[in-house]
């Protein structure tokens, strides 16, 4: 099997290749999923039995999404960790785990059931278990069971109908309850990142940065001066 840049290949549990040949300087990334996260996809979200359901070898595929969640693991694992990571590796697993199947499993062609909604019912229960437990760590599945959805279908309905993945729209929470802290200057920057959810002053610079574009400290110091 050749290897090259942008190249991806699938290959299922307990399937030995014997030769790889690289072609050029690069930099490889595996990814190891578990069988039991394409069990629950099979069932989950396309109805299948999950002994039914099985990953075939696909070497040297060009695979767009592939290559996209690859490049955001790699950026996270390159990084120090962040408390939403957890959200984001959820929703990439419960994906590729789907993607796999319709695309490289031995039911690849039968046709997926229609996708269910994520009412507003659903959607307020939630956003109001977020609103609970912004600060402490929320993993994908336990969104997903409260809107009574697979993984996979709530990260697409959520996306849908706020604009945000999951842990973008919990680190957006985390930010702006950060803000209203700073704004009324009364706890210190520490007490800030751990009562909003940050988990460390370093996390808390690094992601309130990111968002807004200013530190912690700079969005104090702009605040105080417009009022004065």
């Amino acid at each position: 099997m050749a290897v090259q840049p942008g190249i991806a290949s699938i290959l299922p549990v307990g399937f030995d290749e014997t030769e790889t040949e690289i072609v050029s300087p690069l930099e490889c990334l595996y990814i190891f999923l578990s069988p039991s996260v394409t069990a629950a996809s099979s069932l989950a979200d396309f109805d299948v039995d999950p002994p039914r359901a099985e990953l075939v070898r696909a070497p040297r595929v060009s695979d767009p999404l592939l290559k996209e969640v690859a490049a955001a693991l790699h950026g996270i694992i390159s990084r120090p960790p962040e408390p939403t990571d957890r959200l984001f590796i959820d929703s990439a697993s419960s994906m590729l785990a789907a993607h796999l199947v319709s695309k490289y499993s031995n039911i690849s062609r039968r046709a997926a059931p229609p996708s269910p909604s994520l009412s507003y019912q659903k959607l307020t229960r939630v956003l109001d278990l977020v609103e609970c437990r912004f600060a402490d760590a929320i993993g994908l599945d336990e969104l997903a069971a409260e809107a009574c959805l697979s993984p996979f279908h709530f990260s697409r309905m959520f996306q849908k109908a706020t604009g945000l993945s999951p842990h973008r729209y919990v680190a957006e929470r985390r930010v702006q309850e950060a803000k209203s802290k700073l704004a009324e200057g009364r706890l210190s920057l520490v007490e800030i990142a751990l009562e909003a959810g940050f988990g460390s002053q370093g996390n808390f610079n690094r992601i309130f940065r990111k968002h807004t574009g200013l530190t912690p400290g700079q969005f104090r110091n702009e605040h105080r001066g417009s009022r004065t």
